[in-house]
């Protein structure tokens, strides 16, 4: 059995992938496995795939028809066999010592899930951006602790991505946990319940992979195709903690992340008519159905946020619209 399964999802990624692959090749640590998913590719990427599985027998080649991120990943977790599993996106590349580093703390706290820090690059710049907000350590009670000693933050300290968590991969197998069919948002069905439902979660205060930001192709600009997928993920993390009854532990949190979310991809829709549309199902159908009315202001913690929610819910769309605009533009200034 190696110490680790690495699974990388792969789709039309050429111009990234060999940085990606060679980060693995190269890790400190070396006894792992690479499962590469190659997700129909019509790009040279199967070929590069294939050139590593010929001179480095650690890495493994699946092909399937295209069936997008979510599935790829578990076709590649149901071929891994690795004491401890991590998701690698194929467009992101690992510090040398990142699964040394990682696999070592996990063993030291016998964490379910280990996280650690990134950073993030810019394709079109260059330029490498603080990854501070990834990891909010200030919401935690400790470096290693149980999701219901940070019941209050359990969806705000950490994001909805695996890239950064390391999994004990016998907990995911005895959980059961699994990406679901939806063209974007498949990663919050998956993270959220593997963070709430751990028995002991780490963290490693390090840089120790690098996220790539700004590529046209990349999962995260596909939301105006299919807007109503991020709403159907929340709709099952919620379904989650419904059903192993720890919806009542973490309620706060879990409101406070759905009135974020929802308004926050309303607002990142980048085609006016899609956001314009979905503006309407926002206000009409995907606040109602969380009944954010039925608490008092002060349960949200977020008063950017609330303000947000609030516009979204009253003023008519070319106001919230003008408005965010504007919000957009002081935030582009202020970053410049």
């Amino acid at each position: 059995m190696p110490q680790v399964s690495v699974v990388i999802p792969v789709y039309n990624i050429e111009a990234h992938l060999r940085q990606c692959l060679d980060s693995v090749a190269g890790q400190t640590l070396s006894d792992l496995e690479v499962v590469c998913v190659d997700d129909g590719s019509t790009d040279a990427s199967p070929a590069i795939l294939e050139e590593y599985a010929q001179k480095d027998p650690r890495f493994q080649v699946i092909r399937q028809a295209n069936a997008g991120p979510g599935a790829a990943r578990n076709r590649g977790m149901e071929r891994s066999s690795g004491r401890y599993l991590i998701f690698l996106d194929s467009d992101d590349w690992f510090e040398p010592d990142f699964l040394e580093r990682m696999t070592a703390r996990a063993d030291e706290t016998g964490a379910d899930v280990t996280i650690c820090r990134a950073d993030e690059f810019d394709t079109h710049s260059g330029q490498v951006y603080d990854g501070s907000w990834m990891l909010k350590t200030q919401l935690l009670p400790g470096a290693v602790f149980s999701p219901r000693e940070a019941a209050g933050a359990v969806f705000q300290f950490t994001y909805g991505w695996p890239w950064d968590k390391l999994y004990r991969r016998d907990y995911i197998l005895k959980e059961k946990f699994r990406y679901p069919d939806l063209a974007v948002s498949q990663d919050l069905v998956f993270v959220y319940p593997s963070v709430f439902c751990a028995g002991r979660i780490a963290v490693l205060d390090r840089v120790l992979i690098h996220h790539r930001v700004n590529r046209l192709a990349s999962v995260s600009n596909s939301r105006s195709k299919t807007p109503e997928a991020s709403y159907q993920a929340l709709k099952l993390v919620e379904a989650c903690l419904e059903e192993r009854g720890l919806m009542e532990i973490y309620r706060q949190s879990f409101l406070n992340w759905a009135m974020e979310f929802l308004v926050w991809h309303v607002c990142s829709i980048g085609d006016r008519a899609v956001q314009r549309r979905y503006f309407r199902v926002l206000r009409q159908s995907w606040l109602p159905e969380q009944h954010f009315d039925r608490y008092p202001k002060r349960y949200f913690t977020n008063r950017t946020v609330f303000a947000k929610y609030r516009l979204a819910k009253y003023a008519p769309y070319p106001v919230f619209s003008a408005i965010l605009r504007f919000y957009k533009a002081i935030k582009g200034r202020r970053a410049a």
